[in-house]
Formats: C-alpha cells, structure tokens, sequence
C-alpha cells in the first residue's frame, strides 16, 4: 500500500519531469518552414515592389535583395543544425563542441 503509493508518486514524477525534455530542443520544423516560405515570398514580390519606386536600379536592388535574404536565410539554417545532422549543407564547418565547452569553461 505505501510501497504501492510511493511507486505511483514517482512513476508520475518521473513522467512530469519528461515533460520539459520533449518540449525543449530546437526550432520545431514547421517554424523553420513557415520562415522559408516568408523568405522565399519576400523574394518573389520585391521586384514588383521595388520598381515603382527605382525603375531601372531595380535589377540591381532586387540582385542584392536575393543575395542578402537568401544568404541569412541559408545561414539561419546551419546555425539551426551546427554539426550538419540533417546535411543540408556540403562544405559545412565542423563544430568540435568538446573544445568550445572548455574553452569557454577555462576562463570561469
């Protein structure tokens, strides 16, 4: 009866505390799509958008455009997977996170 309650009690504890395990962790994956499909909607409508006020210099703003939110697009993507586990990039940089804790941990 008490044994039975205290198994219970932590059977629930144990469970409660999985809770915060599950939840933390990276950006979920639709969040990561909903920001490709901002980027990528950007990037389609900024021609349209910036030839009323350029004209011409357009080509070149929308060339930049392109360049600058496709790039931090890119780049938000690796720091989202540092160690490339989903490989979405080649020639990714290799993380030695074993020397970046202790090098971080040498100068507390």
């Amino acid at each position: 009866t008490k044994g039975s309650i205290l198994r219970e009690y932590m059977s629930l504890r144990n469970g409660f505390a999985n809770i915060g395990n599950t939840i933390e962790g990276r950006f979920p994956l639709a969040y990561v799509q909903f920001v490709q499909i901002l980027v990528d909607t950007f990037v389609l409508f900024a021609p349209l958008a910036l030839y009323v006020d350029l004209g011409e210099y357009s080509v070149i703003a929308v060339g930049l455009v392109v360049f600058f939110y496709c790039g931090l697009n890119n780049l938000a993507k690796i720091f989202l997977d540092p160690l490339n586990n989903e490989e979405f990039c080649d020639n990714s940089i290799y993380f030695d996170l074993g020397v970046i804790i202790r090098e971080a941990n040498g100068d507390s």
